[in-house]
């Protein structure tokens, strides 16, 4: 038995999968205590573009990370707009993503942007809502989910890969160019493209990086050091700071070396044939050349 797709020309899913999404992320929202519920209306949205702003800070830039009425616009397309609301305050909206279909049609949706009140932090609140758009995208058909995320924050590194298991696809430096957000104003916004198949188990067996060689590493001074990869190194370590944003605020000049240091190391080693496994926790890139 497959789900029957209200929307004609997509494909379906096999309900044990779409039942397995379900509980999934019944669990997850469970574990956090909220609900997530798809927004609409305008007031909805202008909540939404504030919890954003509040998210990246923009109060003392003066601009938008997300306009209500493109929030509005995107929601009446038919994309994904949600926001995360906490069981003990039904009212109170604590997180919001939205995502919008990419190419190729009918298999693709593209997470642009999730945020997660900083008192929210750490409840789980971000892990039900990506269960919850994964939900979404498997009743319409949808199978993969695609997003970009600073390599350099090393929780976000973690998360994409050891708990929904996302494969890289690209490094793009310098993606957004400058950014007028609290969070990215001053650095370079590089980011890495990842890909989360939908329809297959999330997460990836544990990893380590005992053996790999540290092709980058902090020194004694906690400067970013970049060592030259021996010929027969078979799997190589790249260390990142465990909270690139708290030093950033300390130090953006040794926060900007450290992303340089990402940058020319990662893409050196893709260019050369290595393949990205996984991030483990504390910020730790671990590569397999096959």
């Amino acid at each position: 038995m497959s789900y029957m797709n209200p929307l004609e020309g997509l494909r379906t899913v096999d309900s044990e999968i779409i039942a397995l999404a379900e509980d999934e992320y019944a669990a997850a929202a469970e574990t956090a205590g909220i609900e997530v519920r798809e927004i609409h209306t305008a007031a909805e949205a202008a909540e939404a573009s504030l919890l954003l702003d509040e998210v990246w800070n923009v109060d003392a830039t003066g601009t938008n990370v997300f306009e209500p009425s493109l929030i509005i616009a995107f929601a009446h397309a038919g994309n994904y707009v949600s926001a995360a609301y906490s069981l003990d305050e039904p009212d109170v909206m604590i997180g919001v993503t939205i995502g919008f279909f990419g190419q190729p049609l009918g298999t693709v949706m593209h997470s642009h942007i999730a945020g997660v009140r900083h008192q929210n932090i750490g409840r789980g609140a971000g892990s039900a809502m990506k269960l919850h758009q994964r939900l979404w995208c498997l009743n319409l058909g949808l199978t993969e989910m695609t997003w970009t995320f600073d390599p350099l924050v090393a929780r976000n590194a973690y998360f994409n890969f050891q708990r929904l298991g996302v494969r890289m696809i690209d490094y793009l430096e310098d993606f957004y160019g400058q950014m007028r957000d609290g969070v990215n104003s001053g650095q370079a916004s590089d980011r890495m493209l990842v890909s989360w198949r939908l329809d297959q188990p999330g997460g990836i067996s544990p990893a380590t990086a005992d053996g790999a060689f540290e092709c980058l590493r902090a020194d004694t001074h906690g400067e970013p050091l970049v060592c030259e990869v021996p010929k027969e190194a078979t799997a190589v370590s790249l260390d990142i700071p465990s909270d690139i944003e708290t030093l950033r605020g300390q130090d953006a000049a040794l926060a900007g070396r450290w992303r340089l240091a990402l940058r020319d190391s990662l893409t050196a080693l893709i260019a050369d044939g290595w393949v990205l496994d996984t991030c483990l926790k504390g910020g730790t890139y671990v590569l397999h050349h096959p």
